[in-house]
């Protein structure tokens, strides 16, 4: 009789904590939840079963503590601090993992990531060197400046001039682990997210979504404000890009676990911005088996117990349109969070993935950190889609300490005249 996983879970607060924990004990694992929060800030602490008081940051006390408590797998949510703590976690303990630290540092370092697509014949935003930013040519502006490491747009500034890049460089320098920036065109386009699945070193396609953005705030960056799939792009995709992304997955030796893709597309150029060895912060392991039949978190989970030679086989739903909306809050303290039981039973809801929560303090931050929630919808039609989400704008309530309403959406499915041209393209072909 094999023996009883027990899993370590780095971080009971962030995106995906609770997904792992139940989906663990689901299948019999022990788990274990360890961050320096109190179980009532760290909410997959109170799933577990035990916790451990131990900074994630901790590497030589969580090496002795899972020693003496016989730990045989680690994971963790969407959370790239504690991701790369987890995989330097599984190697001092002999421990597998779904991927390398070496494979996780090339795909989420943006210079190392953008240099292996150029290998692959995949193309990317033209760079510039920090160094000689007097030197640009005018008309190579506007410019990205972004934290070479960081992601969910925070750091991020798009620039006019040189004036403008030399503020943005130590803005996103504070956004960054390493303190490394990476200045380069801007691309004035909307983007798709593409997933894949890897599996025992197989590489399989797992769907594409459109993705709109819009600034948060007058001072914010872009941020995600709608994804739909599957994208109006797909056919172009498949047939000039897909074998190449597979490719350089593969060379690698990327073996396990989801990944994703964020390119822009401008004039029939698919121009890869960034990737993740990860679960979309919206956890977009949901949508992956909505659209394409996988089951990315039994794929990471056995990848994390050393289960070999699984096999996934895509079953693609061709009657499926799916949407994640990010449903965004102003500047308060949440006092109260109302509704989301009705929400729950609209018949397009198809799952929350929830940021805040009651008690939380937000600030202006400008960046996806104002997310209340990701909502996903699941429909035959756009117009199921969007009438879902209206319903949410009627049900939906959050209220700061002072009875203010703190709640809003950077897209409004109210508004037909601010929908982004994928959408408009949705529905005209539906109403053909």
């Amino acid at each position: 009789m094999a023996a009883q996983t027990t899993l370590l879970v780095l971080g009971g607060k962030p995106i995906g904590s609770c997904e792992i924990v139940k989906y663990a004990k689901s299948r019999g694992a022990h788990v274990i939840v360890a961050d320096w929060l109190d179980p009532e800030q760290s909410p997959a602490k109170l799933l577990a079963d035990e916790s451990w008081n131990v900074s994630t940051a901790d590497l030589d006390e969580l090496e002795k503590r899972s020693r003496n408590a016989g730990v045989n797998a680690v994971l963790t949510g969407v959370h790239e601090f504690n991701i790369e703590k987890s995989l330097e976690l599984c190697a001092r303990l002999g421990l597998p993992s779904w991927c390398s630290l070496g494979q996780w540092r090339s795909c989420c370092d943006k210079g190392q990531f953008k240099a292996l697509c150029l290998k692959h014949g995949i193309d990317v935003a033209r760079r510039f060197d920090a160094s000689d930013i007097e030197s640009i040519p005018e008309d190579c502006y506007p410019l990205a400046v972004k934290p070479l490491d960081g992601s969910g747009s925070r750091g991020f500034s798009k620039c006019s001039n040189v004036d403008d890049v030399k503020r943005a460089l130590s803005e996103a320098k504070e956004h960054s682990l390493t303190g490394q920036v990476l200045i380069e065109e801007f691309i004035d386009a909307n983007a798709v997210i593409i997933q894949y699945t890897a599996r025992s070193g197989r590489i399989v396609y797992s769907g594409i979504t459109d993705k709109f953005s819009l600034k948060a705030g007058d001072t914010g960056a872009p941020v995600m404000a709608l994804q739909i799939a599957p994208s109006i792009h797909e056919a172009e995709y498949l047939n000039n890009v897909n074998e190449k992304a597979k490719k350089m997955f593969e060379s690698i030796g990327i073996s396990d676990g989801p990944i994703w893709i964020e390119a822009f597309y401008k004039n029939g150029r698919f121009i890869f911005n960034e990737m993740g060895l990860r679960f979309g912060g919206s956890m977009t392991n949901l949508l992956v088996e909505a659209l394409s039949g996988i089951d990315q978190m039994s794929v990471l989970y056995d990848a994390a117990v050393g289960l070999q030679d699984g096999k996934i086989e895509p079953k693609p739903k061709s009657d499926c349109l799916y949407a994640i909306w990010p449903i965004h809050l102003r500047p308060g303290k949440i006092k109260s969070i109302s509704g989301m039981d009705k929400v729950s039973a609209l018949p397009s809801f198809a799952a929350c993935t929830m940021v805040h929560g009651v008690g939380d303090l937000i600030e202006d931050w400008g960046s996806a950190q104002q997310v209340l929630a990701y909502l996903h919808f699941r429909d035959s039609s756009i117009s199921g889609l969007m009438s879902g989400m209206k319903r949410v704008k009627e049900l939906l309530s959050v209220k700061d300490e002072g009875g203010n309403e703190l709640l809003y959406s950077l897209f409004d499915p109210n508004s037909t005249s601010s929908y982004p041209d994928f959408l408009v393209s949705q529905l005209d072909s539906c109403e053909g």
